[in-house]
């Protein structure tokens, strides 16, 4: 998509693809961090007198690593590329604007999500969380099928080119 959507603003279109990278990266973190509490889970059962104290810290740690990076890397990250693009979408009309919208609405959301959850307004893999996730979702989804049934819009793509 980058090589479309640079056309309209290339500064926007890096963003985005920075910021889905980092997306990945820290969820990628945030899954090693529960295979290194796979590990110390071993290492408690394989040790003979072991130091539960120490061991309960380094797993707590591990945890939280983990929601921090899930909560980070699925709201804060995947919202700000998600309404990079979609905005790039919506002025370049390369879909239905209506679509673009309703990426942009639901980027606002996840990102709300976030942002309650961190504050502890909401708890996270709550309803009120799956709820504000619904339009990120139905958009990611409907935007995937629009783009292998329909494709880009002609028109836009051949002007899009004309002004490159």
């Amino acid at each position: 998509m980058f090589p479309l959507i640079r056309k309209q603003n290339e500064s926007i279109a890096i963003g985005f693809v920075l910021f889905r990278f980092l997306e990945a990266a820290v969820i990628t973190i945030g899954i090693l961090s529960v295979l290194a509490l796979l590990t110390l889970s071993q290492e408690f059962v394989a040790a003979g007198a072991p130091d539960i104290a120490s061991l309960q810290a380094a797993g707590t740690l591990l945890k939280a690593i983990h929601d921090w990076t899930f909560l980070l890397g699925l709201n804060f990250l995947l919202g700000i590329s998600t309404i990079m693009y979609s905005y790039l979408l919506y002025k370049s009309k390369l879909v239905p604007q209506m679509i673009s919208v309703w990426g942009i609405i639901g980027s606002i959301l996840i990102m709300a999500a976030g942002l309650l959850q961190m504050f502890a307004i909401i708890v996270p893999l709550s309803t009120w969380v799956a709820i504000l996730a619904i339009p990120v979702a139905t958009y990611e989804m409907i935007l995937a099928v629009w783009l292998i049934v329909r494709g880009f819009n002609e028109s836009a793509l051949a002007s899009g080119s004309a002004k490159a």
